[in-house]
């Protein structure tokens, strides 16, 4: 999983814009925890590519035992993603799977689901209604399928799956699911949330964001 330390001013800046970026950091590190806890038992080896570079005590309070911590590579978000897949697969894993934290409540079926299709494709990818995608997983590194990507648009996994086909990879996709970056999102969210007692960890997820935004001046 990447994640960003949930320091105010640099995380969920779009959120902020509406409920105050200290309440966006907070919502943030939200996410986070909820993500640590609720895919730790998921795969044989978690990894938590963190950054910036000088926030690991932070995230080793958090993850104790069940994640294994890496500090993110340099360069843009292409470079770290192949960085990440490259030094998951020398250090002897055969598949990996990579998401981040802005979905919080995404299915543990579509992780699971994107590791058994690994044995029949190249590339698997849980598409982001957004037109991104929370979810990419290879089975071997591929740099240029991370190059020339129009990142943090709308194009993110059409230019992803042009660049599949134009490489010769067998790309396959899980259900789609959704980011939360703006207001909207985290409203919608909440509604979800809402109607989602069996998990525990979504519950303590809602009751959180409850308290923070009761915190909030009125919108």
């Amino acid at each position: 999983m990447f994640a960003k330390h949930w320091r105010t001013g640099e995380v969920k800046t779009r959120l902020g814009a509406t409920i105050g970026l200290p309440a966006a950091a907070a919502v943030h590190y939200q996410f986070v925890r909820t993500a640590v806890t609720r895919f730790q038992s998921l795969g044989d080896r978690r990894v938590l590519a963190y950054a910036p570079a000088d926030a690991e005590q932070s995230f080793a309070a958090m993850v104790g035992d069940a994640w294994r911590l890496q500090s993110q590579s340099s360069g843009s978000l292409g470079n770290r993603i192949s960085h990440f897949f490259t030094t998951a697969i020398t250090d002897g894993a055969t598949k990996a799977l990579l998401i981040g934290s802005d979905s919080p409540n995404l299915p543990t079926g579509y992780l699971q689901h994107a590791f058994r299709q690994l044995e029949e494709c190249d590339v698997v990818l849980t598409p982001a209604e957004d037109g991104g995608y929370c979810a990419i997983g290879l089975n071997s590194p591929c740099a240029e399928l991370f190059t020339d990507i129009s990142w943090s648009t709308s194009d993110v996994l059409s230019q992803t799956l042009a660049r599949c086909h134009a490489l010769g990879l067998r790309p396959l996709q899980t259900p789609t699911w959704y980011d939360v970056d703006t207001w909207d999102d985290l409203q919608r969210l909440q509604a979800d949330l809402a109607h989602d007692d069996a998990d525990r960890d979504l519950r303590q997820l809602r009751s959180e964001l409850s308290t923070i935004l009761a915190d909030c001046p009125p919108l």
